[in-house]
């Protein structure tokens, strides 16, 4: 087990040294050290079930009940003395996780609060809980850490936004007491025949605000379909505004100062 051809994942499991690392690998290695009632929260449990989130903290979180067999301190994987109700736990492919519900009120816990939203829309859009679900839970929630800044994110998640990036271009024009925009929404012309679905719109007032990410700009068939969609947008009479990855990062309120002279320009 010394010699060059594995490598240590955590105290006694180890792995073939050629076997890429990930949070699957380090869940399952971990398995092997904890309780079979053990869970994995936080973070771990937010990658494991495919949710963008922060690339910090990447311990494997895991929460084990008080009542379980003493099992010793170690930095990595990160045990939780605590016991979660059965009826919060699920199963996702093969480990045991955390519910989405729980998890949220977790990560209102531990992350920023556009990350939080970020994660929020991935667990409504890919539908591993439902608002009305989490709404439930965190009534419930009481006095606990996070509560009250879930329950303020909650009403501004969006099952419809399709990447992170549209998450947060919709949460900076509000955040700047811009109107909420529409998701996703068709746009029909006069006629009936489908135009486009803009990332964001404001329908009324024909303005469409779209996110260009790399492939956009990288995949000819992608870049070529983009400028036909906008030109049935622009021949239809809408305000088209292309927003890329440096004027949301970097130029934020550029973005939000476009988007306002639009709606100026559009509003009686």
């Amino acid at each position: 087990m010394r010699s060059r051809a594995f490598r240590r994942v955590f105290h006694d499991v180890y792995v073939a040294a050629r076997t890429p690392d990930s949070v699957h690998l380090r869940a399952d290695a971990a398995s092997l050290l904890l309780p079979p009632e053990a869970a994995f929260c936080g973070l771990t449990a937010a990658r494991l079930y495919g949710l963008t989130v922060p690339e910090r903290d990447m311990r494997t979180h895991v929460a084990v009940p008080s009542s379980a067999a003493t099992f010793p301190r170690s930095k990595d994987p990160r045990v939780h003395r605590y016991t979660i109700p059965a009826d919060q736990i699920t199963v996702h492919e093969g480990r045991r996780l955390v519910g989405p519900a729980r998890l949220f009120l977790e990560l209102a816990a531990t992350l920023p609060r556009l990350d939080l939203l970020v994660a929020g829309d991935e667990i409504l859009r890919r539908g591993l809980a439902e608002r009305e679900t989490i709404a439930a839970f965190l009534a419930g929630s009481h006095r606990r850490r996070g509560v009250q800044r879930a329950r303020d994110a909650l009403p501004l998640l969006d099952a419809r936004a399709d990447s992170p990036p549209e998450t947060r271009l919709r949460i900076l024009l509000t955040d700047h007491g811009l109107p909420r925009p529409m998701v996703n929404e068709d746009v029909l012309n006069g006629w009936g025949v489908w135009l486009a679905r803009p990332d964001l719109s404001y329908p009324a007032l024909k303005i469409a605000i779209q996110y260009e990410g790399r492939h956009h700009q990288q995949d000819p068939q992608q870049y070529a379909y983009d400028i036909e969609r906008d030109a049935r947008l622009i021949d239809a009479g809408w305000i088209v505004i292309r927003v890329d990855a440096d004027a949301l990062f970097r130029h934020p309120r550029h973005v939000v100062r476009r988007v306002r002279n639009a709606l100026a320009q559009r509003r009686p």
